[in-house]
């Protein structure tokens, strides 16, 4: 009956034993039965008469059609009905990435020789297609724009060389807009002029200029400032218009290999790991064979990293390993954070004295390094130093939320901060500073920070005796952390569920969380474990009186030998070819 009821909202007629098999026929979307109704309503020959639409519509038929060809039957019906300017229209607002400002849309149509002479009649047009259904109008922030199904639909109608003139018109307008200041505050609202101009650049076929403008105005903003990753890898992706599995149409293989970089960096940080390791090593190799140094060190750093979170420990040391500047038979360690990943690898071991030696001597050179200190302040919290581990965590914060440097750096410190207080039996402020981190990580869509949030927020929640809440803060975390994968936060999060059972007197529940912890914690099995989590689960299952799963041994001949890390006097961090 609501399938009615919102049919009969636009004053149109129509049986409802007619009516809803018709309506039967597209899952009774409330979008294609509100744009139909438009359509019936606004007939300039019977409006809102049903019956006379279809007498004069004969060939208006959407059964015995899969559902995707019933969705464009129907809104090619309600497309008929408009006049010529109005589908201009729409056809242009199908074009934007974003939703089209009003000042926009009236600068491309309004003014002599154009579409429009005056604003009215563009009002007109909008009025219509939004009383139709096929625009949305945001009044508040006066933005127009359309749901998926309709811009599919229109967009996909059109012929080549009738997008490629909406891109023209769009390209012309957009070349002339100033570019944002990239050391001013940003956010995407006022990226929104870049990100058109990019989108029409890529429309026209014209891709390497397009990369021009992801280098300078999108990139630089939406990875590190905003972290805004899911936007990020749309965009990226519009420069393969081949396919995911071919390289990007540019001319360089440098610039084909950075940006399979960044859609690599976009998978991981919006917690599609297993999207992004084969596209770094994709990246590594393009780079390879053009000799690129400076960016093989990059990649491999940022693929170590991946590597590392998916519980790969042995291939993420061997990569950061090898994340370097090459000289002869001796490679010199220039790449700031594969030198924190080496580090943060080795603490995650359990190899602590190396791991200490590695970041302590890194940051002796560089001792305002955001990175380096965060992986120091996660080494001294699992060695228990909590008060030096606050200490640290907050004055990165500090200084990256006074910088606004990198979004990623302020949510890492606020959850270390939040943890280390929490270990403290500050319980206040432990609350107030893992939620600002689960927030912020939220706000961004960066996964490999929520997780851990969540994890050190059901344990607080247990400690206070909540265990409801406890478990409804880890019901967040399973399905992420195994989608990942994220084998390390996912043992702490059945570590902490472990202690819940236990504390509710479910033992064998209990028994089997301890189980699945040491398992995930055993990465590629001792000593390449992670090792604070397998201590845990380790301790859970002795005072359970439980035996330890078996697992299979570290089979070193399954990988490719790992290069010798020297550190020499001169805190200067060397690899053997």
């Amino acid at each position: 009956m609501d399938a009615l009821e919102l049919w009969r909202s636009f004053g149109v007629s129509g049986e409802g034993h007619i009516l809803l098999p018709i309506f039967d026929t597209f899952d009774n979307h409330p979008l294609l039965i509100q744009i139909l109704a438009g359509e019936i309503a606004n007939y300039r020959r019977a409006p809102g008469d049903f019956e006379r639409w279809q007498k004069d519509h004969p060939n208006f038929n959407p059964f015995n059609l899969l559902l995707v060809n019933v969705r464009a039957h129907v809104l090619e019906y309600a497309l008929r009905g408009l006049y010529k300017k109005a589908r201009t229209v729409l056809e242009t607002i199908a074009a934007f990435r974003i939703p089209a400002s009003y000042n926009t849309l009236a600068a491309l149509f309004v003014g002599e020789s154009k579409l429009f002479p005056t604003e009215p009649g563009l009002d007109v047009a909008l009025t219509e297609l939004e009383d139709r259904g096929l625009v949305g109008w945001d009044k508040r922030a006066n933005r127009y724009d359309l749901h998926p199904i309709v811009r599919g639909v229109v967009w996909n109608g059109l012929k080549d060389q009738a997008r490629r003139n909406v891109y023209k018109a769009m390209h012309e307008y957009f070349e002339s807009f100033p570019k944002i200041d990239l050391d001013e505050d940003s956010n995407l609202e006022e990226l929104a002029f870049s990100i058109e101009l990019y989108s029409t650049l890529i429309g026209l076929r014209r891709y390497d200029d397009a990369y021009a403008i992801f280098c300078r105005h999108l990139r630089p903003v939406m990875l590190h400032r905003l972290s805004a990753c899911y936007q990020l890898a749309d965009l990226t992706e519009m420069l393969f218009p081949n396919r995911l599995d071919k390289v990007p149409r540019l001319r360089s293989v440098s610039t084909q290999a950075d940006v399979i970089d960044t859609l690599a960096m976009c998978y991981h940080f919006t917690g599609q790991l297993g999207r992004a390791i084969p596209l770094y090593s994709l990246a590594t190799d393009l780079w390879k064979s053009v000799g690129e140094r400076v960016q093989i060190s990059g990649g491999f750093s940022d693929w170590a990293y991946t590597l590392y979170l998916t519980g790969a420990l042995y291939d993420a040391e061997t990569i950061a390993a090898r994340s370097q500047h090459m000289t002869h038979r001796r490679i010199r360690f220039t790449n700031t954070e594969a030198i924190c990943w080496l580090g943060l690898v080795l603490a995650t071991r359990g190899i602590t004295d190396q791991a200490k030696s590695v970041l302590r001597r890194f940051l002796r050179t560089r001792p305002d390094d955001y990175l380096g200190n965060l992986c120091l302040a996660q080494l001294t919290l699992w060695l228990g130093d909590f008060a030096g581990a606050t200490s640290m965590a907050i004055n990165v914060f500090q200084r990256a939320t006074r910088n606004r440097d990198d979004e990623r750096n302020v949510v890492r410190a606020a959850r270390l901060c939040g943890d280390a207080a929490q270990r403290l039996d500050d319980l206040e402020t432990a609350y107030e500073r893992l939620h600002y981190a689960l927030i912020r990580a939220r706000s961004v869509n960066l996964v490999e920070e929520e997780l851990p949030a969540l994890v050190a927020l059901a344990e607080l929640r247990r400690r206070q005796g909540d265990l409801k809440a406890a478990r409804e803060l880890l019901d967040d975390v399973w399905e992420p952390a195994e989608r990942g994968p994220y084998p390390l936060f996912h043992a702490d999060a059945f570590n902490v569920l472990t202690q819940i059972e236990r504390d509710a007197g479910n033992n064998a529940a209990a028994v089997d969380a301890a189980t699945k912890a040491y398992r995930l914690a055993w990465c590629d099995g001792e000593p390449y474990a992670y090792h604070w989590g397998l201590v845990a689960a380790r301790k859970h299952l002795r005072e359970l009186g439980a035996p330890e799963p078996p697992m299979p041994p570290f089979d070193e001949s399954k990988y490719e030998p790992m290069p010798e890390v020297e550190i020499n006097p001169k805190d200067e961090f060397y690899v053997d070819v």
